[in-house]
C-alpha cells in the first residue's frame, strides 16, 4: 500500500515537472514572438528602442497572460467548490456577462472614465449576479451535473441580451463587440496596472482554500467543523467577482478557461482546493500561453483573437469532459 502511494506521488511529481517545463518554454516563446523577431539580439546589442518595446510591450503582455490565466483558473476552481458542480465557472454562471453589463452601464452614465471606475461597476454587477445565481442554485432540487450549467448559461444569455439591448439603444454595439473580444494585443504597461488587484485576490484564495474545500461538502458538514458557511461563501464570491471584473476589463472573456482547467487538474490530483491551487494556476497559464502563441502565428505577423482560439480548443476539451462524466454516471 505504501509502495503504491509512493509510486503515485512520484508519478504526480513527474507530471508537475513536465508541465512546469512546458510553462517556462512557452513563457520564453511568448516574449520572443512578435513583429520584430530579432528583438532578443537587439536587446543584447543595447538597442534603446528594443528595450522600450520589451519593457512596455512584450514583457507586460506575457505577465498579463500568466496573471490573468492563473487568477481566472483559480476563480473557476473556487466557483466549482462553492456550487458543488464541476461544470460551473464564472462564464457559465453569468458572472462574466454581468461584468460586461456593468462596464457598459459605466460608459452610458459616465462616458469616458477611468479604468478603475469601470472596474467598480463591473465588480458590483459581477458580485450581485454571482449572489443571485447561488440563491437560484439553492432553490433547485434537481441538481444534475449537466443540468445546472445549462441554467447558468441561460442566465448568462439573459444578462447578455440585456447588455445588447442597452448597447443597441445607445448606439454602442461596436463597443460591446470590442469588449467581448478576448485579446492580449493591446496590453501595455499602463493599461495592465489594474490586474495588480488580482495578487491580493489570489493570496486570499490561498488563505481560504481549505475552507472552500470543506464547504463543498455541504452546509451542515461545514458548520459541524466550525466553518462559517455563509461568510466563507461570500468571501469566495468576492474573489470570483474581483477576478472576473478585472480580467474582463483588461483582456476580455477567455472562453472555457475557468471551466476546463480545474476539471483537468482535479482529474489527476483530487478535489482538495489548497493542494490544487498552484497546479491550476500553472495549467491555466500554460493553456492560455499556448493558445496565444497559436493566435499570433496563424496569420503572422498579424494575429487573431485569443478568445477565438480558446473558444475552439476549449469547446473540444469541454465536450470531452461532458461525455466522460456522462459515461461515468451511466
Amino acid at each position: 500500500m505504501k509502495r503504491l502511494k509512493l509510486l503515485r506521488q512520484q508519478n504526480m511529481s513527474k507530471k508537475r515537472i513536465i508541465i512546469v517545463t512546458i510553462f517556462i518554454i512557452l513563457t520564453i516563446v511568448s516574449i520572443v514572438i512578435g513583429a520584430d523577431m530579432n528583438l532578443i539580439s537587439s536587446l543584447f546589442a543595447g538597442d534603446k528602442i528594443a528595450w522600450t518595446n520589451f519593457i512596455h510591450g512584450r514583457l507586460p503582455r506575457t505577465m498579463v497572460i500568466i496573471l490573468a490565466a492563473s487568477a481566472l483558473s483559480v476563480a473557476g476552481l473556487i466557483m466549482q467548490s462553492l456550487s458543488r458542480n464541476k461544470f460551473i465557472s464564472p462564464q457559465t454562471a453569468g458572472t462574466t456577462d454581468a461584468a460586461g453589463l456593468g462596464v457598459l452601464l459605466s460608459m452610458v452614465f459616465f462616458g469616458s472614465q477611468s479604468i478603475y471606475l469601470r472596474f467598480s461597476f463591473a465588480f458590483i454587477f459581477a458580485m450581485a449576479s454571482s449572489i443571485l445565481f447561488m440563491i437560484l442554485l439553492s432553490k433547485i432540487k434537481f441538481k444534475n451535473i449537466v443540468y445546472v450549467p445549462l441554467i447558468g448559461m441561460m442566465y448568462g444569455a439573459l444578462i447578455g441580451s440585456v447588455t445588447t439591448l442597452i448597447a443597441h439603444k445607445m448606439n454602442m454595439l461596436q463597443v460591446v463587440a470590442s469588449l467581448n473580444l478576448g485579446s492580449f494585443s493591446k496590453i501595455t504597461l499602463l493599461n495592465s496596472s489594474l490586474l495588480i488587484i488580482l495578487i491580493p485576490a489570489l493570496v486570499l484564495a490561498f488563505i481560504y482554500a481549505t475552507a472552500f474545500s470543506i464547504i463543498s461538502l455541504g452546509e451542515d458538514f461545514s458548520i459541524n467543523l466550525g466553518i462559517n458557511y455563509k461568510a466563507t461563501m461570500f468571501i469566495g464570491l468576492i474573489i470570483v467577482a474581483i477576478v472576473s471584473a478585472a480580467v474582463y476589463i483588461v483582456v476580455g472573456p477567455l472562453p472555457f478557461l475557468g471551466l476546463i482547467i480545474p476539471n483537468i487538474v482535479t482529474m489527476y490530483y483530487g478535489d482538495h482546493v489548497k493542494k490544487n491551487l498552484v497546479d491550476v494556476a500553472i495549467f491555466g497559464s500554460t493553456f492560455v500561453l499556448l493558445n496565444d502563441i497559436v493566435s499570433r502565428l496563424i496569420r503572422f505577423p498579424y494575429e487573431i483573437s485569443v478568445g477565438l482560439t480558446m473558444g475552439v480548443t476549449g469547446a473540444i476539451i469541454f465536450l470531452f469532459l461532458i461525455f466522460k462524466k456522462v459515461n461515468a454516471n451511466e
